[in-house]
């Protein structure tokens, strides 16, 4: 009688190994990768620009943003104007943005390369600790030598 409850009891066991096993196995994700960055917020956009993306300044919380404006509006000032508008009424103490007209001078980090120095088409800079507030665009976009600056 114990042999046969041995016998009976290794039988469960050998069955009950692969319910076991599938038991302690790590579960998948519940939601795809690509699911899941579809529910990322989407970044800013709008008529003629949309924002690239934002780099945080040390751990400040304070962002300097990269915006790409159509290459065709450029010279519009009101573009640059609703990008900002956009961009900056939730950041009522600091507010940093550049400009480039081309996807692939758009800077990676905060500090440019001189490539990506030469391509900036504007730069926007409010800070409300310092009393700053100062928008000013290539002087290829702008002639007026007030309201530019040479790359």
């Amino acid at each position: 009688m114990n042999k046969k409850f041995t016998g009976i009891a290794f039988v469960a066991f050998i069955l009950s190994w692969p319910v076991s096993a599938s038991l302690s196995q790590p579960k998948p994700q519940t939601q795809p990768q690509a699911q899941q960055q579809s529910q990322l917020p989407p970044l800013a956009h709008g008529d003629g620009w949309r924002l690239v993306r934002s780099l945080e300044l040390g751990k400040s919380g304070n962002y300097i943003h990269m915006v790409l404006i159509d290459s065709n509006r450029d010279m519009d000032k009101a573009v640059y104007g609703a990008a900002l508008s956009k961009i900056c009424r939730s950041e009522p103490d600091f507010c940093r943005v550049r400009f480039w007209n081309q996807e692939r001078h758009v800077s990676q980090s905060i500090s440019f390369k001189d490539s990506e120095f030469k391509a900036l088409r504007a730069e926007y800079i409010f800070n409300r600790a310092g009393g700053v507030q100062q928008l000013l665009y290539a002087c290829t976009v702008v002639s007026d030598k007030s309201q530019c600056f040479s790359n």
